[in-house]
């Protein structure tokens, strides 16, 4: 009887479980987690250095939500705004921080990263 009563237990809360997945409550959690990592990234760019490595920004900055290579180094995306639907993003929501082909930080920032994809850009199609 007791283990039929355990299994019945489990069986509640996995259901219960599910039914949270696209409900308001699983939406207000999901919400709330965004919202706490844009907090701690953008205090956390204020502390970012020009020169600091890749292992110095994943110690502040901990792993990045996106992250790109190209031919002269690489970016990494950190979510620091929220301004479409909970489920969607866009590129506006990410603040890249740009390293070199020796995986220093060269600086950060959409429109730097913009410049910095652009310069190469150019000089690679005139080469």
């Amino acid at each position: 009887m007791q283990r039929i009563s355990i299994i019945t237990l489990f069986v509640f809360c996995i259901v219960s479980i599910a039914a949270c997945v696209g409900s308001p409550v699983h939406e207000t959690i999901t919400y709330n987690r965004i919202q706490s990592a844009i907090k701690r990234n953008n205090k956390n760019l204020l502390a970012m250095k020009i020169g600091m490595s890749q292992e110095q920004t994943m110690e502040l900055m901990g792993e990045p939500e996106k992250s790109e290579g190209y031919i002269w180094g690489s970016a990494w995306f950190y979510r620091t705004a929220k301004t479409v639907e909970i489920y969607k993003t866009s590129d506006s929501d990410f603040t890249p921080i740009v390293f070199d082909g020796e995986g220093k930080v060269i600086g950060w920032g959409r429109n730097f990263y913009t410049d910095v994809r652009r310069r190469y850009e150019i000089d690679i199609n005139v080469k």
